[in-house]
């Protein structure tokens, strides 16, 4: 299908993946506020509607590299997709720290920390 389509496989997938990881995490935080802080004001339409761009705005940029370096290679019979990284020898590291740092490590604790306090809170009381 071409280059396009090859920049197209790397970049939505991931951004959709990432998307949903921070939606689930400011889910977890809702519902922390939500329990934990009944009497506190909700969050309005149009704070609601920032976050969910902040969401996506964030998933966008974790993703975007694997966007801009996907290229492919003609073989005989064959095209391959991928990511062609400026220096191989750093920059895949480099990225893949970063993103799993943002993506599994920071949602896992704020979504394990708020769930704790929760099940710790119900618990402690008589729901």
């Amino acid at each position: 299908f071409g280059e396009v389509y090859c920049k197209f496989h790397n970049f939505f997938p991931v951004t959709a993946v990432f998307a949903s990881i921070y939606s689930m995490t400011a889910i977890a935080l809702d519902r922390y506020m939500a329990i934990i802080h009944p009497l506190k004001p909700r969050l309005s339409a149009k704070a609601t509607i920032g976050i969910i761009f902040c969401i996506w705005s964030l998933a966008v940029v974790l993703a975007f590299p694997l966007c801009y370096f996907s290229t492919t290679r003609i073989l005989p019979g064959r095209t391959f997709c991928y990511v062609a990284w400026p220096r191989v020898a750093d920059d895949p590291f480099i990225y893949h720290i970063i993103v799993t740092v943002l993506v599994y490590v920071l949602p896992l604790a704020v979504m394990g920390v708020t769930y704790t306090i929760i099940g710790v809170s119900l618990w402690g009381s008589e729901v």
